[in-house]
Order: C-alpha cells, then sequence, then structure tokens
C-alpha cells in the first residue's frame, strides 16, 4: 500500500498545514498522527508539530484506528466509529465524524495560552510556531480546555465529537482571522476533490500496473506544494512535508521537470523562488524556506541542464519573459564557479563541502574538500551551451558562452580523464584519484556529441561492467565496493535524481537501450517502495523521508519515457 499515513503525510498544494505519523517526544517510538503547520524550515526540533490527536469510541474510551489515505481525504475508522479530515480554502481544516470523537493535545511552548475572540470564539496560540487557530463546531459539540496558569495555559486541547454525527473546522493564521466564514465538509470535499483531478489529469500517462505509484508522484508533487510568502517569493514545492521541509536548489530543478507539463508557471517558479535569492556573486543558497535563505552551501549548478530539458519536452517554456530573467541568473551562476571556487584560470572549479556537490557525504568527499569532481564542469558546460543556444540573443556573448564551454571542456579532460574513466581529486593533492567506484564519474555523459567517442565507449563498458546496475537501478557507490553502505545515504543507495542524470546522459550518447533498462528499474523500484528519499540498492527498499519530490518528479519522467501512447 503506497498511500499509507505511517509515511506519506496528508496535505493540499499551497498549504502549510498537514497531518501526518510522527515519533511522540519521550514516548521510548511510540508514533502519533499530529497536525502540524510545516512552516519554519526543517531546523525547529518540532518540525512544524502543533497537536498530538486522540481518538476516542462513543464512550470516551481511547482507542488506535486504522488509517485511509486518499489525496482528497484522511479517514480514520475504530469499530463503527469512522472521522474524516479535508484541507478546505486557505489554512483550513474540515472535521466530520460519527460514533467517534477526536482530541487535538496543543503539545507546544513556554507561551501557549488560549483566549476569547471579541466574536466570544475560542482561539488558541502556539507561540512558538507562530500559528493561531480558531476550532469550530457546525454540528456535534466542541470543547476546548486550558488552565491559566500566571502568564500561559496548561494542558491546551480541543475535541471535537457528537453523541451522533458531529461536523466542525478549524481555521489557521498568523495574524487576524479570515473574515471569511467555513463552508461545509462537503464544499471542501468538492473543491478538493476537482482540484487534484485537473492536476492528476493533466500529469503525462502512467504505465498499465503502475497506477498507484504514478498516483502517489502525482498527488506528492501536488502536496508538497506551499504558498507564497516570507522568503518564499513564489509558490514553491517543498521537498517533503516529513522533515524535509525545504527547497534545496537543486531539489528545486526535478521538481520543475516534475511539473512542467502539467503548470510551466509553476515550473518556472521553482527556479525563480531560489534565484530571486543569488547573491550579487552568482552564488545560489543551499536552501530557502518561509523564514530562512541558508549560503553556508550550496549545490551543483544543474538548472541549465533543467531548462534545456524541459525546453525540449515543452517547446515555447522559454518564453521572452523567461529568458530575459533566466539569462542573466544563469550566466551569473556560471560565473560565480571559476571566479570564486578555483585559484587561478589554468584548474577547474572545486566543491568546498560534500553538501556543496548535493553528494553531501560521498566517498569522494571521504578526506573532506575542496574536490574536484568531473560533475562540476560538466554542468557548467551545459549552462553555457543553453546561454549561448536558447537564452542569448547576441551572437557575440554568445560565442563567447561557446568559447568557456570549451575551455571547460579542455580542463576537463586534461585534469580529471584518466585514460579509463573521469575522477575526482583533492585541490590539496592533485595527483592522486579518489575513490571512483561512485555515479559521479558517469556525468560526463551528459556531455553528448562533446564526449570522444572512445571516452564514450569507455564510460558506458564501466558503468555497464561495474556493478553499478542492480536489479533496481544505478547505486551510488557500487556494491562491489568496500565503501558501499546499504544506508550510507550517498554512499550506495539509489537516488532519483543521479538515475536521472545518468538516463539522460545515456540517451545523450545514444545508449537508448541500457536507458530504458534503468527507467525500467527505477519504475519498478517506486511502484514497489514509494516515492522515497533514496533507496537501499540491493533490496529496494525506501530509506529516510518516504514522502520526496524529486523522486516523484523522477518517476513521472521515466514513466512517461516508457509510454508509447503519450499525446
Amino acid at each position: 500500500m503506497l498511500f499509507d499515513i505511517d509515511h506519506v503525510p496528508f496535505s493540499r498544494q499551497g498549504r502549510f498545514l498537514a497531518l501526518s505519523m510522527m515519533k511522540v517526544p519521550g514516548g521510548e517510538g511510540e508514533r502519533a498522527l499530529y497536525l502540524r503547520f510545516v512552516a519554519g524550515g526543517d531546523e525547529r526540533p518540532s518540525l512544524g508539530r502543533l497537536c498530538r490527536t486522540e481518538f476516542f469510541d462513543a464512550d470516551g474510551t481511547a482507542v488506535q484506528p486504522d488509517f485511509e489515505l486518499s489525496p482528497e481525504q484522511l479517514v480514520a475508522r475504530a469499530g463503527d466509529g469512522e472521522i474524516a479530515f479535508v484541507i478546505g480554502e486557505g489554512e483550513r481544516l474540515h472535521v466530520r465524524g460519527a460514533q467517534m470523537g477526536v482530541r487535538f493535545h496543543l503539545e507546544g511552548s513556554r507561551y501557549d495560552y488560549v483566549y476569547r475572540t471579541p466574536q466570544n470564539e475560542q482561539c488558541l496560540v502556539a507561540a512558538v510556531e507562530n500559528v493561531k487557530f480558531i476550532p469550530r463546531a457546525l454540528g456535534g459539540d466542541l470543547d476546548v480546555t486550558g488552565a491559566w496558569q500566571r502568564d500561559h495555559s496548561e494542558k491546551v486541547n480541543f475535541a471535537f465529537s457528537g453523541t451522533e454525527a458531529f461536523e466542525g473546522n478549524v481555521d489557521f493564521f498568523r495574524t487576524v482571522p479570515s473574515a471569511d466564514r467555513p463552508g461545509t465538509f462537503e464544499d471542501a470535499l468538492a473543491s478538493v476533490r476537482a482540484d487534484f483531478a485537473a492536476w492528476h489529469g493533466r500529469m503525462p500517462r502512467d504505465i498499465a500496473g503502475h497506477e498507484q505509484a504514478h498516483r502517489l508522484a502525482s498527488y506528492l508533487l501536488w502536496a508538497n506544494g506551499v504558498p507564497a510568502g516570507g522568503a518564499l517569493t513564489r509558490p514553491a514545492i517543498y521537498m517533503s512535508k516529513n522533515h524535509m521541509i525545504n527547497i534545496w536548489s537543486w531539489d528545486n530543478a526535478f521538481s520543475a521537470l516534475g511539473v512542467a507539463s502539467v503548470d510551466p508557471a509553476l515550473a518556472f517558479d521553482q527556479f525563480a523562488v531560489i534565484f530571486d535569492h543569488q547573491d550579487a556573486s552568482g552564488l545560489l543558497p543551499d536552501y530557502i524556506n518561509d523564514r530562512d535563505v541558508l549560503f553556508a552551501f550550496t549545490k551543483p549548478p544543474v538548472h541549465g541542464w533543467a531548462i534545456s530539458l524541459i525546453e525540449a519536452m515543452q517547446p515555447g517554456f522559454l518564453t521572452a519573459e523567461r529568458k530575459a530573467y533566466l539569462k542573466d541568473k544563469i550566466g551569473r551562476q556560471v560565473d560565480y564557479w571559476p571566479t570564486h571556487a578555483r585559484a587561478d584560470a589554468d584548474g577547474l572549479p572545486a566543491y568546498f563541502h560534500g553538501n556543496d556537490s548535493g553528494w553531501d557525504n560521498a566517498t569522494f568527499f571521504a578526506e573532506g574538500g575542496p574536490v574536484v569532481t568531473p560533475d562540476l564542469p560538466t554542468f557548467l558546460i551545459l549552462a553555457c551551451d543553453v546561454l549561448a543556444e536558447h537564452l542569448e540573443d547576441d551572437a557575440t556573448r554568445a560565442a563567447e558562452w561557446r568559447a568557456k564551454a570549451d575551455q571547460l571542456q579542455t580542463l576537463l579532460v586534461e585534469q580529471l580523464w584518466t585514460g579509463e574513466t573521469f575522477c575526482a581529486r583533492l585541490v590539496a593533492d592533485p595527483e592522486r584519484v579518489l575513490p571512483n567506484r561512485n555515479l559521479i564519474q558517469f556525468m560526463p555523459l551528459l556531455l553528448g556529441k562533446r564526449l570522444p567517442r572512445d571516452m564514450k565507449q569507455k564510460l558506458v563498458t564501466r558503468l555497464a561492467d561495474g556493478g553499478f546496475i542492480t536489479e533496481w537501478g544505478p547505486a551510488t557507490e557500487s556494491p562491489d565496493s568496500p565503501l558501499y553502505e546499504d544506508d550510507g545515504y550517498w554512499r550506495g543507495p539509489i537516488w532519483a535524481p543521479t538515475t536521472l542524470l545518468l538516463w539522460d546522459g545515456l540517451r545523450r550518447q545514444g545508449e537508448v537501450e541500457l536507458a530504458r533498462k534503468i527507467a525500467e528499474k527505477f519504475c519498478s523500484l517506486a511502484a514497489k517502495s514509494g516515492m522515497a528519499e533514496n533507496f537501499d540498492a540491493r533490496s529496494g527498499r525506501g530509506l529516510r523521508d518516504r514522502a520526496f519530490a524529486w523522486t516523484s518528479a523522477v518517476y513521472i519522467l521515466l514513466s512517461a519515457s516508457l509510454n508509447p501512447y503519450q499525446p
């Protein structure tokens, strides 16, 4: 069952509101369903946790319900009782139930409290989370409690219940409540059902037998969406609404690829929401959320490659307005690396930290950095080519970008080609080849016709014979490597972005059958284990965050490539 609330949060596009399973603080591994508001980023220990839910039967006895998750609603059932949750307009939760009740325990901070509004409604304030909420009953009973203690309220909770059926809703807000009065549960359900159906209906067709995986991927790209506000200058797609509640600045490029055929404007926003925060030097932040913009790290410059892929899939995506915006942003991004990440014009730019490369703890960063890797010049070459071919209208400037690409390619071959493969090297010890049983060496396949034929042949042979491609797809570190770890993050598991990059590189080299084989493996993996952050390369087990946007995006693209009936 891929739609499993134990791994997949319940939310809706354009909302911070979510319901998901989380560990209970101090509960020795106990998990419970939490009402959450996932603004503020993933550095907060609470991860947006507002209220722990407790369910009880008609007699008031606590029960452990079974859950049924769908894009439209989350339903809890215990015995003859049932409670359903729907997210309506704005940040509003609708609740409806019968023969069962639900209590929300505010598990917050020092200054949480309850007060009565001028309209005589009970308002709960989660102070540190910076959220207020007003529960209302449309039918049945609403009970709000909270004992005042000097400067805060203790044991704050609210409960919906009824002797027969009940219905209620909860409004969430930062400053003052909306003047709009809530509609009914049925109104909200009809709205969200139509919203998701329209979204899902625009997705590329799925593969026969993989309908649930396709629906889950579509749902996550939709449900992981959050609204503009604060540092989020555009509507954005979080990586997850589990614990990865940020936008990292290469993840966003894959999210854009996943939604480009459904909502081109939203796809463009995924680039712009990051580029709007670009430093004057050209440096992009590592991640952003509504509150924070972090420059302690950055991420690889995949955006030129991604833009070229979208334009190839969706001709006309690059409107005049988008080209004008991206020309400046991509150009400054390219110039950052040779200007600020290398000592002189005779060297290649380097990543200072594994996080900068996106491969955080990969084996080629086992000794720290700076490290020169073959993917970085590859991405910069592709970005230069995109600038020359798609973004730059001035012929002289286009020629300058092509010349930069040629210079980078010369350095790439001279400094990182070993005669058998491309390698990574420490800037402080450039003569030594770093561990090379990882996929980073194959990224120059993306260069297509730029890559000399003999190099291409050696890379493809090495990829096919090196134990990298397991039953489930390409492992980031070959399982034959002594440094391989099943759950080693970037030291073995299968990741969606590297799978897509490798797939596209093989296509560009004319290796269509091997590219198709990799696509088939990845789609089978996602159909088995869902849209996890990464996967055990040997067992196919989903690892870490289990509701990831870029995994969903890659599944959508690769499944479309396998479907011969795309319009």
